[in-house]
């Protein structure tokens, strides 16, 4: 129940969902959450559209993983490479942070950023089917929206980084923006559009 409230506390306010969350065990419940978030993909986005047997519109990368099977495949990898991703993010920000001779935790790294991709990620579900339910959905588009709502995540990790770490407005809005470019290879060679 107090994940819930942390989660929930992000949406309304991050500052102080950062304060109770640096209390919390750490990087435990960054990876519960960015799993979580993926498990939500699998199950409200993925299972979903193979059910309604639609095929990616971008081809499967992987060749011993058909197009045509792609979305069932998804069902079951996109945790995985979702809590992969987040540990990418959470080195590359640690390490910058030390190589910078600052101040730098790595499980709370975790925490934070698999947190703020909860609170965003959760919202990306609801958005993608509104967009599809007013006949907008296209992967472009869910794309270009996804890099801007994205932005908030950003948001909350330069605000965690301020908090936990004393980081300067400018490293901060950098390390806050790095997580989209580490995470974009990863979800292109990966991830597909739902529509």
């Amino acid at each position: 129940m107090d994940f819930i409230k942390v989660w929930l506390t992000g949406y309304v306010n991050p500052s102080r969902m950062i304060d109770q969350l640096v209390a919390k065990p750490a990087p435990q419940w960054g990876i519960f959450a960015q799993l979580l978030r993926g498990l939500m993909d699998s199950i409200f986005i993925y299972l979903p559209v193979y059910l309604m047997g639609r095929v990616p519109p971008t081809p499967s990368f992987l060749p011993f993983f058909p197009t045509e099977s792609y979305y069932f495949v998804l069902i079951w990898i996109a945790p995985f490479v979702l809590i992969f991703i987040l540990l990418m993010q959470a080195v590359v920000i640690h390490v910058i942070l030390r190589l910078t001779n600052r101040k730098s935790d790595i499980d709370q790294i975790i925490n934070l950023t698999g947190m703020a991709a909860l609170i965003v990620g959760s919202v990306l579900i609801p958005w993608d089917w509104a967009m599809f339910t007013l006949g907008m959905a296209d992967q472009y588009i869910l794309g270009i929206t996804h890099l801007f709502i994205s932005l908030w995540a950003a948001v909350i990790i330069v605000i965690g980084l301020r908090k936990l770490f004393s980081v300067p407005l400018w490293l901060g809005n950098v390390l806050g923006i790095i997580p989209i470019p580490i995470a974009l290879p990863f979800a292109i060679m990966f991830m597909r559009s739902p529509f």
